[in-house]
């Protein structure tokens, strides 16, 4: 699979949606219970600019908590395309892959952390959707990805579980990918 090509797929999903959502929608609430979607969107921003930096040599920190000032739409969707800008550039870069990133709890292989920016965005736009009250359909191939990851992650790190992620929610096994997604990552589908 190609990690760069799907990663970037990924955020233009997410930029679009961002794009779309007006002043008047960032004060929503998100399926993410403590933020609005300017938080979701300031979230997301931060994610994509660690790993922008991350790629691109500077140093790399836990994304900070989502601030409270007031925001417009115009502001949140130029700064998330900024980052997105970045961080694309950042990964195509050659041998950006084979970096290993410094992150305030240890080392990750590039590869790694493409495939956690792509999940963090992936579940984040499904979140925006839901707020924006949009449709929302995730790649298939994507979402069976990331779903694997995660449990991967879940499976070495089950400490992640209230940290990272909420509890999961009960899925049936045969419902569509994007559903099992979104409710092994804490989110009613």
């Amino acid at each position: 699979m190609d990690m760069v090509g799907s990663l970037e797929r990924v955020l233009t999903d997410a930029r679009s949606l961002v794009n779309s959502a007006s002043t008047d929608d960032l004060a929503a609430q998100t399926p993410c219970s403590d933020w609005n979607v300017a938080a979701l969107i300031e979230h997301m921003t931060n994610v994509v600019k660690n790993f922008g930096n991350g790629f691109s040599g500077d140093a790399m920190a836990p994304p900070a908590a989502p601030a409270t000032a007031a925001a417009n739409s115009e502001a949140v969707s130029a700064e998330y395309g900024q980052a997105v800008d970045r961080l694309v550039a950042a990964i195509k870069a050659p041998g950006a892959l084979d970096k290993t990133l410094k992150l305030a709890f240890g080392e990750m292989p590039g590869q790694r952390a493409v495939g956690i920016a792509m999940a963090d965005q992936l579940v984040h736009t499904w979140d925006l959707a839901k707020a924006l009250g949009k449709p929302y359909t995730m790649d298939e191939t994507l979402a069976t990805m990331v779903l694997r990851w995660m449990h991967e992650l879940i499976a070495a790190n089950p400490g992640a579980r209230g940290r990272a992620f909420a509890a999961e929610v009960p899925c049936a096994e045969d419902a569509p990918i994007q559903d099992r997604l979104v409710a092994f990552s804490g989110r009613q589908p």
